[in-house]
């Protein structure tokens, strides 16, 4: 036996096993990015109850989503032209430590101002909650474009993960606790999440995929539009052009050579001033060129994400919550039926993980078949389909669609492109487009508010 062969095969052993453990670390970073990314919102939501008995006779469960699906379309909607004024350690590493304080804010505002200043205080509040929420979940959605569909799967597994465990402690907190003061819990555990995500980014900057993905973003400033065709300007800081020294240099052979060319193209210096008029720069289009050029590169994946979540939001939670179940039984009843969807959501999501089960045709069938939901939600709310165990199932199997046909959209939007800079605008769209699709289907789902009389 050589020894030799023996040390070469456990440094090649060692080198290979650095770049995996690495890569398993960012991983499980984006993972939490996911989290965090929703859960501040899902503790909220799962929470509303206890606003309801702050403010009684104001109707919370309709009116407080409102300013926090405004702020995350506000933002939303201006980050593929903002982003570049704000730096990834803002709008990752500030937007979630605001969020931390916005959330432990919220509930103590509601607890010590029963009044109408209170109330417009958490929702002003909640307003602002989204424009941060937005910064940071949109800006999440675009880094992992930079880096590929397997950090795209992660973070939204993530995502769905988030619900889950939100609703696990939910159940938890009926089954010991049983009191609505049990929002601080879940806020406790969703400041926890954005705390683990703000550590783990200052170690997610010494990476070669944090390095990736600052070279895309200086690409992106050098980088200009002709004719819809991207074009970067490689212009090198260190080379200084001394126009004396290159005269000095020239002869007058060459020189009388650069002039007889010059005469024979004399249409040469009109076609490059027509050339710079038709640039573009991309760090300085306007907030309208900017959608409307990455819509059409990302084209029709922002379209179907926004009819994914007005079909999804058309039903739950509003027409699955109306499952009558017994007086006593009603809390754990939605609670199951919510956890069947968030455990749905994240298989889903687990499942797009590979990339051979799907392409956009594929994706829109899925979508398509989903509408035989619309018929089993509505009977199960009329009492047609009254067995517990089908309503659990047909959320379960609702939210592994959603969760499925989510990720492949988000998969295949970056696709779209090789050029980085423009996989993370896609992502921005991306993420715009589904929480303008949630916003839009919670209010198409009011016709279905009282279906179940």
């Amino acid at each position: 036996m050589n020894p030799n062969n023996t040390i070469d095969d456990t440094q090649f052993s060692l080198v290979e096993k650095k770049p995996k453990k690495s890569q398993l670390f960012q991983k499980i970073f984006f993972f939490i990015l996911g989290v965090s990314s929703l859960s501040g919102w899902n503790a909220i939501l799962t929470g509303l109850s206890y606003f309801a008995d702050q403010y009684k006779g104001r109707n919370v469960y309709f009116i407080m989503p409102i300013p926090n699906f405004i702020g995350l379309c506000l933002i939303g909607l201006f980050l593929p032209r903002i982003s570049s004024l704000l730096s990834m350690f803002f709008r990752i590493v500030w937007a979630l430590t605001i969020l931390c304080i916005l959330l432990i804010l919220l509930p103590i505002i509601a607890l010590e101002m029963h009044s109408t200043l209170g109330y417009w205080l958490c929702l002003v509040t909640i307003f602002v909650m989204g424009i941060f929420s937005s910064l940071q979940q949109n800006s999440s959605i675009g880094m992992s474009g930079i880096l590929g569909p397997e950090y795209v799967n992660v973070f939204f597994i993530g995502t769905g993960a988030s619900g889950t465990i939100i609703t696990i402690f939910r159940l938890i907190s009926l089954a010991a606790i049983n009191s609505e003061k049990s929002i601080f819990l879940y806020i406790g555990i969703a400041v926890l999440w954005n705390i683990g995500a703000i550590v783990m980014y200052f170690a997610f900057t010494k990476t070669p995929q944090y390095r990736k993905i600052i070279q895309a973003h200086k690409k992106g400033r050098k980088s200009v539009l002709v004719h819809d065709q991207i074009i970067t300007k490689d212009e090198p800081d260190d080379v200084i052009q001394n126009d004396s020294l290159i005269s000095d240099i020239i002869n007058s052979e060459i020189a009388n050579q650069i002039n007889l060319t010059q005469d024979s193209h004399p249409n040469t210096e009109n076609q490059q001033t027509n050339s710079n008029k038709n640039q573009i720069s991309i760090e300085k289009m306007n907030v309208i060129q900017t959608l409307v050029w990455i819509n059409k590169v990302a084209f029709p994946i922002p379209l179907l994400i926004v009819a994914l979540y007005v079909q999804t939001f058309m039903m739950f939670p509003g027409v699955a919550f109306q499952k009558s179940f017994d007086s006593d039984f009603v809390d754990w009843g939605q609670c199951i039926i919510s956890l069947g969807y968030n455990i749905g959501d994240t298989l889903g999501k687990f499942l797009a993980g590979n990339r051979k089960l799907f392409n956009i045709k594929i994706l829109i069938g899925l979508f398509l078949a989903r509408f035989v939901f619309y018929y089993t939600y509505i009977a199960i709310a009329k009492g047609t389909l009254d067995a517990n165990w089908i309503s659990y199932m047909n959320t379960l199997l609702f939210g592994t669609l959603n969760g499925f046909i989510t990720t492949g959209y988000m998969i295949l939007g970056p696709e779209k492109t090789n050029e980085g800079f423009v996989k993370e605008k896609i992502g921005f769209v991306s993420g715009f487009s589904l929480c303008f699709g949630i916003m839009l289907g919670t209010f198409l789902a009011l016709p279905f508010s009282n279906i179940s009389s």
